[in-house]
């Protein structure tokens, strides 16, 4: 049975990445750069921060990143998750995917994290992978003899280019909504 993917069912919508000024315009933080994206679209305000995790709420939306490292951004959101009283499967989660070309992105249901550090401890506190995901597209070295290893390219700085590319990216993944 195939999933549907169904805007008005999404309570949450959250943004992976590291807290910091050294992480702030990293391939790691697509997340987060996407969760600030649709606040200023909705004009929602400055998060709020509650132990473990900050949100805001816009509407029937709540905006929400873990205050915590990617690789343990399940407690936050676990935190989140409890605080608001909901279920797995009323959470949008965006982050980066260096398996998908820049300029691209994957909405999926119930899916294993692939080597992806952040969503396995999503999984892990939330003990179910039932849960959307929007995959951001970073890779852009597409040649096998000379991609870089993941961990190298999602702590790589954004260019230019590459943020303009990425905010397309992001209205097109916001349309989702609309």
């Amino acid at each position: 049975m195939d999933i549907i993917f169904n805007p008005k069912k999404i309570k949450v919508i959250a943004g992976l990445g590291n807290p910091g000024n050294d992480h702030k315009d990293t391939y790691h933080n697509i997340g987060r750069m996407f969760l600030y994206h649709m606040m200023e679209d909705r004009e929602a305000k400055d998060l709020s921060t509650y132990k473990k995790f900050a949100y805001t709420k816009k509407g029937k939306i709540i905006f929400m990143r873990p205050e915590t490292f990617m690789n343990t951004s399940g407690a936050g959101l676990k935190e989140g998750l409890s605080y608001f009283k909901l279920k797995p499967e009323q959470f949008l989660i965006v982050h980066d995917d260096t398996d998908i070309p820049l300029g691209s992105f994957k909405l999926s249901f119930g899916r294993g994290p692939a080597g992806h550090k952040g969503v396995e401890s999503v999984i892990r506190s939330f003990k179910t992978k039932n849960f959307w995901r929007v995959r951001v597209g970073i890779r852009t070295d597409y040649d096998k003899k000379k991609r870089k290893k993941a961990m190298d390219l999602v702590l790589a700085k954004i260019g230019k280019k590459e943020e303009k590319t990425l905010i397309n990216v992001f209205k097109e993944i916001e349309a989702l909504f609309t």
